[in-house]
């Protein structure tokens, strides 16, 4: 019994430690409202946790107990009475783990309604210490951002003074530089003046010598453009004069290709005329010849036929004496067969009584060429 009442109180300290309610003490000068909230949800918190945790000590009996019995419970599970009781002894067992769950619920909600508490009220405490910050903080930032943006303007003209020696190409931009940094008053500047005017006499030194360069190259490309120029002008005219030449030379090559494509045509015509007339001459000639030897191969063809009728004519009166003789053959073949069947079956006959031979001639056993024909009967 007293390992029972030790294992209870091992389990009672591990499933809820005791919390102390801590109290914040209201600041004088911090609002009503935020110092009875905090007194509220002192006074509240406290109990609610003695709540949950004699929860937890009851569980903890409970489940010491439980542990306890367990060892005296034996169970024939086959027998329905042992085990309809092993049924009812496991259902009290859930409903006792059922019991850790809404503890443990009840318990965590606890915990979570004072830090809820523990948020509000700091939060109302921070906001009254950021009333009493906000007004001074302003006028900080104010002061700040005036010196923020007094150093920004000084800034900004070092960085344009430093800017203007940046992407100068041409003699005239290097002149309008040149003045926009002799217009910039560089004792404004007030700390930084001292190193606005480093800056910009360093900026009038790089600006007047790039013009002087920029200058006398512009002075120089001009004097190459107008040379170029008068060089051009002269290879356009000879161009031009080369043009006129080539044309010419073209227009009297075109008249004598003229001249020469009419003179070629001539040749041509009359060379057609005479070749349509030998034409013409050679297609009479050939007509003639056509003729002729259409004749001859109609006379060729005609003889050829009546030959050809003739050997027809013979050919046809040799196969029909070729048949008559072959039919002759024929009939005396079938007459000496005749003959032989005759006196074979008068041989067999006179061998035989009229009934016998009757019989053999009505079962086809007489003579293979010797049947009846039923169909007749």
């Amino acid at each position: 019994m007293t390992a029972t009442i030790a294992k209870a109180t091992k389990v009672r300290a591990k499933a809820a430690p005791a919390v102390e309610a801590t109290v914040v003490p209201a600041e004088p000068t911090a609002t009503e409202a935020a110092a009875t909230e905090a007194a509220s949800q002192a006074a509240i918190v406290p109990a609610a946790e003695a709540q949950a945790i004699s929860r937890w000590e009851a569980i903890a009996c409970d489940i010491a107990i439980a542990e306890e019995a367990a060892a005296t419970k034996r169970f024939d599970y086959r027998d329905s009475w042992d085990n309809k009781q092993a049924r009812s002894y496991v259902h009290g067992l859930r409903l006792l783990k059922g019991k850790i769950e809404r503890a443990r619920k009840d318990a965590k909600a606890v915990h979570l309604e004072r830090g809820k508490a523990v948020d509000e009220n700091a939060k109302l405490l921070e906001a009254s210490v950021q009333g009493l910050i906000e007004p001074h903080e302003t006028a900080i930032k104010a002061i700040e951002a005036e010196e923020e943006a007094r150093i920004e303007a000084h800034r900004a003209v070092l960085d344009r003074i430093a800017a203007l020696v940046e992407g100068v190409e041409t003699a005239p931009d290097a002149l309008a530089r040149l003045e926009e940094l002799r217009a910039i008053d560089t004792t404004t500047l007030e700390e930084f003046s001292e190193a606005g005017a480093n800056r910009s006499a360093e900026a009038l030194e790089r600006l007047q010598t790039l013009f002087d360069t920029l200058a006398a190259q512009e002075a120089e490309r001009l004097e190459l453009e107008a040379l170029r120029a008068d060089k051009a002008a002269r290879e356009e005219a000879e161009r031009i004069a080369q043009i006129q030449r080539e044309a010419v030379e073209a227009e009297r090559l075109r008249l004598e290709g003229e001249t020469e494509r009419k003179r070629l045509e001539a040749e041509q015509q009359a060379r057609q005329e005479r070749e349509a007339a030998a034409a013409r001459e050679a297609q009479a000639q050939a007509q003639v010849e056509a003729a002729r030897l259409a004749q001859e191969a109609a006379e060729r063809r005609a003889q050829e036929a009546a030959e050809r009728e003739q050997v027809r004519a013979k050919q046809e009166a040799e196969a029909a004496e070729q048949l008559r003789q072959a039919a002759a053959r024929a009939e005396e073949a079938r007459q000496q067969r005749r003959d032989a069947f005759v006196a074979a079956l008068t041989a067999t006959l006179t061998t035989m009584d009229p009934g016998t031979a009757a019989a053999a001639i009505a079962n086809g056993e007489l003579h293979p060429a010797v049947q009846v024909d039923w169909s007749m009967l």
